[in-house]
């Protein structure tokens, strides 16, 4: 009896060890592939360190450990360029955006994002990335160029359209000028739309941010206001004014940008695929173009009025770029926006400089109050 019961016990151990081993070889094998991209992930290899956990994921689908991880360096933020055929082994959804702009990814609610919000380090959760075709080898890479941060679900469709709204604003800018965005140095800009605070927007440093999301807007509101915050980083800094605020770019550039995006081959109906409703734009055109234009044409070129910093100077200021871009074309008004200073602040009064150096001098327009 003694001898059979050994038998039978070793029997059983025999049995437990075989039963576990595959196991014990599966947890070794996912630790080994979880190890190798931790460590490609400390050394900066982050699409690298995705791609061996995807790949690894395709051989064992069903493997808890791998997946999360994957989800945790996505929580982590996505790399600023992405090779385009890593983003299915992702927990993200992809679209591409209408007009060959990009793609739109989002990350799914299940992962979490580990944003904080610069300026109060609040969590931002949810977290919408736009990108942009990349600079070299566009066809199978892109390049991040907005990260839209949100907290709550419901707000998943504002952040899409928000992102997608950027990018045409930035499509247009380039289309019509024939160079870059004055920021345009690869650096992506973050995007916070904010359920607290007084309705309206704010740029600060390489943020944007949108607050009081559920103070009701028009559609051509909401596309003035993205806009405007954008231009405070697109166009050169021109500063001064002590009415409606300090810096002219973003009043300048909502216009610019409205006016450039109808002026595409088919800029009204990448409006309506990207962000929606575009039937304001007329109204848009007849309170904030056409006075800025009469203005400067009832004036003309004046020193005095170049000189103003109150309301009526900032709106005269426009009226002039407005008329530049009519009378010049945008290409033209682009050369004279990258001759405007970088080293300091720009004034109006630098454009007349710009001018000269764009313009031919029998085309210059006489400004009245000099020599």
């Amino acid at each position: 009896m003694f001898v059979k019961r050994v038998v039978r016990r070793s029997h059983f151990l025999i049995l437990a060890v075989l039963t576990l081993l595959p196991l014990a070889k599966t947890a070794t094998a996912a630790d080994s592939v979880i190890t190798r991209a931790e460590n490609l992930q400390k050394s900066g290899l982050t699409v690298d360190a995705l791609r061996t956990l995807v790949d690894a994921a395709v051989s064992s689908p069903s493997d808890a450990h791998i997946e999360s991880e994957i989800e945790r360096i996505v929580s982590s933020g996505l790399p600023s360029t992405m090779p385009r055929d890593l983003f299915p082994g992702l927990p993200v959804n992809i679209t591409d955006i209408p007009g060959n702009l990009g793609a739109a990814v989002v990350v799914r609610p299940f992962v979490a994002s580990d944003a904080r919000e610069p300026q109060h380090n609040d969590p931002y959760t949810r977290l919408c990335y736009i990108y942009r075709p990349c600079h070299v080898d566009g066809d199978t890479k892109v390049q991040v160029f907005c990260r839209v941060h949100y907290t709550e679900d419901d707000d998943a469709d504002l952040a899409l359209r928000t992102g997608r709204l950027l990018l045409l604003g930035r499509h247009a800018l380039m289309a019509q000028t024939h160079r870059p965005p004055f920021n345009d140095d690869d650096t992506p800009i973050d995007v916070w739309l904010c359920r607290n605070g007084d309705a309206g927007g704010e740029q600060w440093r390489n943020n944007l941010y949108f607050y009081d999301l559920d103070t009701r807007r028009s559609s051509i509101e909401w596309i003035r206001e993205i806009l405007h915050e954008y231009s405070h980083l697109a166009l050169p800094a021109v500063g001064g004014f002590s009415a409606p605020e300090y810096w002219a770019n973003g009043y300048l550039g909502e216009r610019l940008l409205v006016r450039w995006i109808q002026r595409l081959a088919d800029g009204p109906a990448l409006v309506a695929a990207v962000w929606g409703d575009f039937s304001g734009a007329q109204n848009f055109d007849k309170l904030l173009i056409t006075p800025a234009l009469a203005l400067y044409s009832k004036v003309g070129p004046n020193k005095t009025w170049q000189s103003r910093t109150d309301a009526k100077g900032m709106q005269y200021f426009i009226g002039q770029m407005l008329t530049i871009d009519d009378k010049y074309g945008s290409v033209a008004l682009g050369s004279i926006l990258s001759e405007l200073p970088r080293h300091r602040e720009a004034h109006p009064a630098d454009v007349i400089v710009a001018l000269k150096e764009v313009v031919p001098a029998d085309k210059l327009p006489r400004i009245k109050g000099t020599n």
